[in-house]
């Protein structure tokens, strides 16, 4: 019961009842700043509150303007009344008095609706969705009315491009994609533009698989885009197998910079199993003499780190050991941090953006799950000293790793605390794969309030908030209470709005199927086998 008559500006804006106290319990039970709403201005007097023209829906709305973000995730077309306000609007957008025509079904090439305050972020939620993220945000959402104006300088260099869609789609690929993808704000450390928007220029097949990836993130705000990117990703299967019977070196780079972005966009996808393809068809190339040719350019150094980093991520679904260390024992693996089969990775543009934080948990985790691959080979009790001997020698990897970073004051604020929820997540994975899925040991308990904390402290649409699937998927799997699990659901609905591709909603729905089992087995591996084969948590 509210006797003060206060109300805080949050509880205020997602129109729920608040308890008047300071800070109220709603923003204590979340966690986030309790201030006071602001008073009324005489104008909002005068504006009653809008709702769409649509008098059956009974919503309320946003007052975006020129359309608000209801009708602009319908598709439909937004009439405004006649106020104050759209006398001051004329000033600024000669359009926007006007009702706002309905979308076309296919994106032309000269504008593009995106998020004006965050280049990441694009409708791709529900009303109550979006409610319900604003409740986090300490500030408005963005607005996602504006017009993104193509560069075409270039669109012009490359003559790939044979309609609007593809325009569309390489467009976007350039201003949204690309960053989504790079752990690097600077545009020009980002590898995803600066190594391939050359290559594209001269290559009609990296074009295809640029315009197929574009397609795979966009196909959730505008799926009709996704018929032109289709036909795109077939013709990249169809040319990659005339570049792969080149020797020459650009060919064989351009080979290898395809099968990755293909098995990128089967991995964004979420549910297709194909990227098993593509991932051991890169290792191939990796391997092959042809490629050798290449060491230690920007061309390698970009294929072979992004490799690395998907080998490494998928050995969480596969529980295999990574491709590149295909053939090694356990113990081989588990007694070198890096051996020769992965060359040595130094700072570049192309790792510090792909990776975001130290490679070397990338190694870490690759190994863990090779361990866990041996779980059912632990047949007598020899065996069984063997595998806990591995366990713990990897243990003290992580350790030893650990000591060396704690040497290294450079890092940013943001990078410590990712990597420190990712070093968990890899601690908590393994001490699954040797002790189990109990959830109320106190290790665990340790682990999630570890991953927990960091991320909390990151800030949304960060450059590293990327390399928070894994742990939060991991943190998630093993909480118990519903204010950590909400916690997990809150950042990962974030995430499908500031990254946008579908695998991040698949691993939300895989979490919640296991939350929904969770008064039976916490294993949550054979959940997710069964109804999620293609999440891999990138």
């Amino acid at each position: 019961m509210n006797s003060s008559g206060r109300v805080c500006a949050r509880c205020s804006r997602i129109k729920q009842r608040c308890d008047g106290n300071s800070p109220c319990s709603r923003c204590t039970r979340l966690g986030h700043m309790c201030k006071p709403r602001s008073p009324r201005s005489p104008c909002d007097k005068e504006n009653p509150v809008a709702f769409h023209a649509d008098s059956g829906r009974k919503k309320k709305c946003d007052e975006n303007r020129p359309r608000c973000s209801d009708c602009h995730r319908l598709n439909t077309g937004c009439q405004w009344p006649v106020s104050i306000d759209d006398t001051e609007l004329e000033h600024t957008d000669p359009d926007a008095s006007t009702p706002a025509c309905q979308m076309p079904i296919s994106p032309t090439a000269d504008t593009i609706d995106v998020s004006d305050g965050d280049p990441l972020a694009f409708d791709s939620t529900t009303l109550d969705d979006e409610e319900f993220i604003a409740s986090l945000f300490p500030h408005p959402l963005p607005k996602r009315n504006a017009a993104l104006v193509i560069d075409r300088s270039l669109l012009s260099a490359n003559p790939y491009l044979r309609s609007d869609e593809d325009r569309s789609l390489f467009n976007h690929y350039i201003q949204v994609v690309a960053r989504a993808l790079s752990r690097s704000h600077d545009s020009d450390r980002n590898p995803f533009l600066v190594t391939l928007l050359p290559l594209a220029a001269t290559s009609d097949t990296v074009t295809s698989v640029i315009l197929s990836l574009s397609g795979c993130h966009w196909r959730r705000v505008y799926p009709s885009i996704w018929r032109c990117a289709l036909r795109r990703q077939g013709k990249a299967l169809t040319q990659v197998n005339t570049l792969l019977g080149r020797l020459d070196r650009q060919y064989i780079f351009e080979a290898c910079a395809t099968v990755l972005l293909l098995c990128l966009t089967e991995l964004f996808d979420g549910t297709s199993r194909v990227w098993k393809w593509h991932l051991k068809a890169a290792s191939a190339i990796l391997k092959s003499p042809a490629f050798q040719d290449l060491v230690s350019t920007d061309e390698w150094t970009f294929c072979i780190s992004l490799f690395h980093y998907l080998d490494s991520m998928s050995t969480v679904s596969r529980c295999k050991a990574p491709l590149l260390h295909n053939g090694d024992s356990m113990t081989e693996l588990t007694t070198s941090l890096r051996r020769s089969s992965v060359p040595e990775l130094k700072r570049s543009q192309s790792t510090d953006a792909i990776y975001g934080i130290s490679p070397a948990l990338f190694d870490l985790l690759g190994m863990v799950n090779l361990l866990a691959n041996h779980r059912n080979k632990r047949v007598d009790e020899l065996s069984e000293i063997g595998f806990r001997a591995a366990a713990t020698h990897l243990e003290n990897r992580i350790d030893e790793w650990r000591a060396d970073q704690d040497h290294d004051a450079d890092q940013e604020p943001d990078t410590e605390r990712a990597t420190s929820a990712f070093e968990w997540a890899i601690r908590l994975r393994l001490h699954q794969v040797v002790e189990g899925y109990d959830p109320r040991h106190e290790f665990v308990e340790r682990a999630i309030v570890t991953i927990l904390d960091s991320v909390q402290e990151i800030p949304y649409a960060s450059r590293v908030e990327g390399c928070l699937l894994f742990p939060l998927v991991i943190a998630g799997s093993s909480s118990v209470s519903m204010e950590r699990r909400m916690m997990v659901k809150e950042r990962l609905m974030v995430m499908e709005n500031t990254l946008g591709f579908s695998h991040i909603q698949y691993a939300r729905q895989l979490l919640e199927t296991v939350w929904s089992e969770a008064e039976g087995d916490l294993n949550w591996a054979s959940v997710r086998y069964s109804q999620f084969p293609g999440v891999v948590f990138i």
